[in-house]
């Protein structure tokens, strides 16, 4: 470190580089911290529940939230709690909602179905945030019904959580008055923070597989078991303000979605058949260009299951179920071929729909969630496998045997990239199934090493 600054203050390199040095040299720090925090995300003993997604707040770094395969979401404060035993802060929950049990909907097999009637709002709740005021309408107490089998509305009080498993959850970009959550009942959360209340839901009639939401904070982009991508309004999600991002015929399930972070008006997906997509907001929601590999029309050979751009908007990472990651420059004249990064490997990602977060992108580091039950981490300059943190080893001493049958990954993963931020760099995964001390799915924190 004393190296890149003596290059600093010489001239060598600019303020960014140096920002840039001092955060590899604090993840590579990371790594080395052998014995993570763990936090049980579930408040409830005799319920087992895993961790199915986690998310930092973007604006302070300073919130977690943490969402359960059983519908649960806790809200958790970094460095909030003292301990009296080494003098250290710990992280904190500070909410936690639990699954809604009441009245659970019975999904039709079929991905299809129809959506649930929200014509009569019986309530409004209003909120502030730093870029807009929103204004939204609560689910009506008035009769409801689902094509498949009826469904009775939630009582009245507040819109509750979710019925299943938490398939994704992002936070508003723009500060963390709100978030929301996407879920296998087929249902878009939004939530006050504050109040820590789903305020509004939007069902879309399929599974979300994934939700990210872009810079400016003006919308969510859903990706679903139907074959479109659907654009949330967040000004007008009331009355019209969901759409469709292609007008053209599509025949294939969209399993992840990523906004850019330098162009809010450029979306990514990708399909189950490989296919990934740019869309241009401008240009009345078509296609931009799709990513192909030379003499191939598809991006991946199979499943295009996870994506992340870096940091400047001008990379694009993909993953799929045909053991490939790729590296896309998507905004040249002519798109030159991905950059292959590792070995193919088929084993490393061979389940189509095992977690929604498979990737991060963290500077020159591509953070990979595999289906090995490990995080192999990428150095993208050399393109082979940098390092790797296992699952810890108190999954081998499970006790219950119930718990035994469950395979364990890591299912959620966030990393706080702020330097300046008093709570520093550290990384957050997640597992889906408990171990033989807290007895449900835990969260993991790591963080530079002390010693």
């Amino acid at each position: 470190m004393n190296d890149i600054i003596t290059r600093y203050r010489l001239g060598d390199i600019d303020g960014s580089a140096l920002v840039r040095s001092g955060r590899q040299l604090e993840f590579a720090r990371i790594l080395e911290y052998d014995a993570p925090r763990c936090y049980t995300h579930s408040k409830q003993k005799r319920v087992t529940t895993g961790v199915s997604c986690l998310d930092l707040d973007p604006t302070t770094g300073r919130l977690l939230l943490s969402c359960g395969d059983d519908g649960s979401v806790s809200l958790w404060s970094l460095d909030e709690k003292l301990s009296r035993s080494d003098g250290r802060l710990y992280s904190k929950r500070i909410n936690y909602e639990a699954r809604n049990r009441d009245l659970d909907p019975v999904l039709t097999p079929s991905a299809k179905r129809i959506k649930i009637s929200l014509q009569e709002p019986r309530m409004v709740h209003n909120f502030e945030t730093k870029l807009n005021k929103f204004r939204m309408y609560r689910q009506s107490s008035s009769s409801t019904t689902d094509a498949f089998q009826g469904m009775v509305n939630e009582p009245s009080g507040h819109t509750q959580g979710h019925h299943y498993a938490i398939t994704s959850a992002k936070w508003y970009a723009v500060d963390s008055g709100m978030f929301f959550t996407g879920s296998s009942d087929c249902k878009v959360k939004i939530w006050d923070t504050e109040a820590f209340e789903a305020v509004q839901e939007i069902d879309l009639g399929y599974r979300i597989n994934q939700l990210d939401t872009e810079t400016d904070g003006s919308y969510i982009i859903a990706a679903t078991e139907d074959v479109y991508p659907r654009l949330l309004d967040l000004r007008t999600v009331v009355s019209s303000g969901i759409t469709n991002l292609s007008h053209d015929k599509m025949n294939s399930e969209i399993l992840c979605c990523k906004t850019n972070p330098t162009k809010p008006h450029i979306v990514s997906t990708g399909n189950a058949h490989g296919k990934v997509q740019l869309w241009d907001l401008r240009m009345a929601n078509r296609q931009l260009r799709a990513l192909t590999q030379p003499g191939s029309d598809q991006a991946h050979y199979k499943n295009c299951n996870d994506m992340c751009w870096d940091e400047t908007g001008t990379t694009l990472t993909t993953t799929g179920t045909d053991g490939k990651c790729l590296v896309w420059s998507p905004f040249g004249t002519k798109l030159a071929p991905p950059v292959q990064i590792g070995p193919v490997d088929l084993m490393r990602n061979r389940y189509r729909k095992r977690t929604s977060q498979r990737l991060l992108r963290m500077d020159k580091f591509i953070i990979h969630n595999t289906d090995y039950a490990d995080i192999q981490i990428f150095e993208t300059q050399q393109r082979k496998l940098w390092n790797k943190i296992d699952l810890p080893t108190s999954f081998s001493n499970v006790k219950n045997p119930s718990t035994k049958k469950l395979a364990s990954f890591f299912t959620g993963m966030a990393i706080q990239r702020n330097m300046t931020n008093s709570t520093g760099i550290r990384l957050y995964l997640a597992t889906n199934a408990p171990n033989a001390d807290q007895g449900n799915g835990c969260i993991y924190e790591y963080l530079p090493s002390i010693i």
